[in-house]
């Protein structure tokens, strides 16, 4: 793996921890700046680290899309920091973008092991889970923004058991492990995000904090899983 993709990678981490410090201390558009340029970083490592190896060319390009609808995502939800006024629709389509975002990845995987039966069952349970989840926490959402999160946690459960599957069917390589790891930081980053959305929570610096310290290492491993194949 090219040495540039360390670089990138160390870029990312810089912007995203500016950007936590900035959103501590208020100042959301400072913040968002510094979201972008994150997410800028984290889509290059992907293209670098195939420009310098290239293989598996349809995961590839099947990532940077993922990538891709992850930062358009991020612009979405950026822009709601600095206009609270329209916060849901935008919370909606970040929502719509990560998910393309996620299928895309999916997809990714599906070149490399078919589709397995089993870790469709597992989305499935995640989307249940999900459900059952938002239901008993009582969180501020009407029925179809509930629905449209389990289908989207069921998505990330079915992403996390695909990786895992990639693991057991071909291998222990570094890109899979990575890809998994990915995986599981998604959901731990986006677990933070709709307690903070959508739950009372009062101390919501601590949740952001741990919202970006793992959704740019889910972005980061993610186009580090293309650099290493």
């Amino acid at each position: 793996m090219s040495p540039l993709c360390y670089v990138l990678a160390v870029l990312t981490a810089i912007f995203a921890t500016c950007c936590i410090l900035l959103r501590r201390k208020g100042k959301s558009f400072e913040g968002m700046l510094f979201k972008f340029l994150a997410s800028f970083a984290f889509v290059s490592v992907a293209i670098v680290g195939y420009s310098f190896s290239p293989k598996e060319t349809y995961y590839f390009c099947l990532v940077s899309f993922a990538l891709m609808f992850g930062f358009f995502g991020d612009v979405l939800l950026g822009i709601k920091e600095i206009a609270p006024k329209f916060k849901l629709k935008l919370i909606v389509l970040g929502l719509i973008f990560f998910s393309l975002g996620h299928i895309c990845c999916l997809c990714a995987f599906v070149t490399q092991i078919g589709i397995q039966p089993i870790t469709l069952l597992v989305g499935l349970c995640g989307a249940v889970i999900a459900f059952v989840t938002t239901t008993v926490m009582k969180m501020k959402i009407d029925t179809k923004l509930k629905l449209v999160m389990s289908i989207y946690y069921g998505l990330l459960f079915l992403k996390v058991s695909m990786a895992a599957a990639m693991i057991v069917i071909k291998g222990a390589t570094p890109a899979y492990i990575v890809a998994l790891v990915s995986g599981i930081c998604f959901v731990i980053s986006d677990t933070c995000l709709g307690i903070l959305y959508f739950t009372s929570v009062k101390r919501k610096n601590v949740l952001v904090t741990a919202e970006l310290s793992t959704y740019y290492p889910a972005q980061v491993l993610l186009a580090m899983s293309v650099a290493m194949m």
